[in-house]
């Protein structure tokens, strides 16, 4: 991987981070600044076409943008949702995951013994739309 490849990963990664802190925490922005971190991070608009649809200048969007990511990365440091919310994520993947490999024990169980598993699979189903 060249250095451009891994400044373009690592840029991708930190924009990935910012639009996940915005999930948990937006509604504790002002309007303002949700207003901003959306057209910058979301609508992937630059600062000086954020700044001409506001009426203000580059440097007072690049301002706005940057207290905005403190203070989002402030709130995940002292409320850890972010993290929560991937941990609980990883979690459901996990158990998906494993509940793939019993339904097709299960599935295997049934074929070889003949045996009536479908009070079985009916838990397995509802337990998988639970996640």
């Amino acid at each position: 991987m060249s250095p451009s490849d891994h400044g373009r990963a690592r840029s991708l990664r930190a924009r990935t981070g910012v639009i996940r802190l915005f999930d948990a925490y937006a509604d504790l922005l002002t309007a303002r600044q949700r207003a901003f971190v959306r057209m910058y991070y979301h609508d992937d608009l630059s600062l000086g076409e954020i700044a001409a649809r506001r009426r203000v200048t580059r440097q007072a969007v690049s301002d706005a943008l940057r207290r905005s990511v403190a203070e989002l990365q402030h709130l995940e440091r002292r409320l850890g949702l972010a993290a929560a919310r991937e941990r609980a994520a990883r979690s459901r993947e996990e158990t998906r995951a494993l509940l793939t490999v019993l339904e097709g024990e299960v599935a295997r169980l049934a074929a070889r013994n003949g045996t009536n598993v479908d009070p079985l699979q009916r838990a397995l189903g509802a337990l998988r739309e639970s996640l």
